[in-house]
């Protein structure tokens, strides 16, 4: 028993050793930026309280939209074509959940409101592929001391930048959820 717990423990060692730390960084700021994203559930809220088109609307684009991920399946991480699928999926996956929001037919009252929101949702999930391959160049890009001690800043104020973005879409929110899995 100590044998196989000795072995275990050298060829953990070893494998330590040959992984190097700027390349378990983009699985560790990944984790980190998608638990960021998708931390606010999505809701909806009748626009025109009273008005039942506007609440089918809300209801059928809830329906779509609750529960939507930032990406819909697994990837790997390490590399930027990695960061780069990822990035690829996130505007994919918000896209075929747009795609069907735009079959709902619009109450008259909403279509310039709901307009703006799939612009916004648009945008959201292009800033956060964005943010997603930029993590990763910035993490993979650390060499040195001093830019792995400034690592923490820079990728605060990337999984950060789009928040100007999400309180625009927020206020859109009033008639419709968020859409792209990242709020």
């Amino acid at each position: 028993m100590l044998e196989t717990k000795h072995l275990t423990t050298v060829a953990m060692e070893r494998l330590t050793r040959t992984v190097s730390p700027v390349r378990t960084l983009p699985v560790i700021g990944t984790a980190l930026v998608s638990i960021a994203l998708t931390a606010t559930p999505a809701r909806a809220v009748p626009a025109a309280p009273g008005t039942p088109a506007a609440t089918e609307y809300s209801l059928a684009v809830t329906r779509i939209c609750a529960g939507a991920l930032l990406f819909d399946h697994a990837h790997d991480m390490g590399t930027r074509a990695d960061a780069l699928a990822v990035g690829r999926d996130i505007r994919a996956s918000t896209h075929r959940r747009l795609t069907r929001v735009a079959a709902v037919p619009v109450p008259p009252e909403l279509q310039p409101i709901s307009s703006r929101w799939i612009s916004s949702q648009r945008r959201l999930a292009a800033a956060y592929a964005r943010a997603w391959v930029q993590i990763y160049d910035t993490i993979d890009a650390a060499h040195t001391p001093a830019q792995r001690a400034t690592l923490a800043k820079r990728l605060h104020q990337l999984v950060h930048a789009s928040d100007p973005l999400r309180l625009a879409a927020g206020r859109l929110e009033l008639a419709v959820p968020d859409c792209t899995g990242g709020g």
